[in-house]
């Protein structure tokens, strides 16, 4: 089954992630099919996902995590969009 989900990088008690479609048998932090965005937790405002890229990979039938969700949600709310 492919996922869009979180990829953690950065240093030790100061994460980063990416937003990632992998399959969901790879590791959290290995081997991703393509990279939609990027999301700081320490700053709220500093994340962006490339919403085209994310609605084709629904369409194709991957399945988002809950924080990806929340994050999309967030993001189309302050562009202005549904």
């Amino acid at each position: 089954m492919i996922k869009i989900r979180l990829q953690r990088h950065g240093k030790r008690n100061y994460p980063i992630y990416r937003i990632v479609v992998a399959d969901s048998r790879w590791k959290r932090d290995g081997k991703v099919i393509e990279v939609l965005g990027h999301y700081n937790p320490k700053r709220k405002e500093d994340f962006k996902v490339d919403l085209e890229r994310y609605e084709y990979w629904l369409s194709q039938g991957a399945q988002p995590t809950s924080r990806v969700v929340s994050i999309v949600k967030l993001q189309k709310k302050l562009k202005g969009g549904n």
